[in-house]
C-alpha cells in the first residue's frame, strides 16, 4: 500500500500583510490545539474546523487547512481564497449571502477573503480536507 504525502502550501503575497494588518502572531506551541475562543487577542493558526467557535488553532499550516485570525478586540476570522464574483458580493452584501471559500489559491478561488465570524449565520464543512471548501451564509455587510 502506497502512502500518500502532501505538500504543504506557502503563504501567497497578502497573508502576510494581512497578518501586519491584524496584529497577529502565530500561536505558541503551549497555545496549539486550544480552541480559538479561549485564547487570547492577537493570534492566528491553521486548522480544518473554520467557522467554529471552539476550533483548535495550530502552528503548522497542513493540507487545507484554513488561517484563522483572533484579533485583540476577539472579532475572529476565517482567511481564505474565492472567486472575484464572491468577493465583491461579500463586500456589498445588504442581506444573507451564501458563499463557498477555499483554504488554498486555486483556478477558481484566487482571491483572498477574510469572513468574519459574526457574519456566519450558518456553515456546512467536510470531514475530509481535501472535500470541497468551506461553504456558509454570511449576513450582510
Amino acid at each position: 500500500m502506497s502512502r500518500v504525502v502532501y505538500t504543504n502550501t506557502a503563504d501567497t503575497v497578502d497573508q502576510e500583510p494581512l497578518r501586519a494588518i491584524h496584529q497577529v502572531r502565530i500561536v505558541t506551541e503551549q497555545e496549539e490545539g486550544t480552541p480559538v475562543n479561549q485564547l487570547p487577542g492577537g493570534v492566528y493558526g491553521f486548522t480544518y474546523s473554520p467557522g467554529l467557535l471552539n476550533a483548535p488553532l495550530f502552528a503548522a499550516r497542513r493540507y487545507r487547512s484554513y488561517e484563522i485570525h483572533k484579533l485583540a478586540n476577539g472579532d475572529t476570522f476565517v482567511v481564505a481564497f474565492t472567486d472575484a464574483d464572491t468577493a465583491r458580493l461579500m463586500e456589498t452584501a445588504i442581506s444573507d449571502v451564501a458563499i463557498q471559500v477555499e483554504p488554498e489559491p486555486g483556478e477558481r478561488a484566487s482571491v483572498l477573503v477574510k469572513v468574519p465570524y459574526s457574519r456566519i449565520r450558518h456553515h456546512r464543512q467536510y470531514a475530509a480536507p481535501n472535500q470541497e471548501g468551506f461553504r456558509a451564509t454570511v449576513g450582510p455587510v
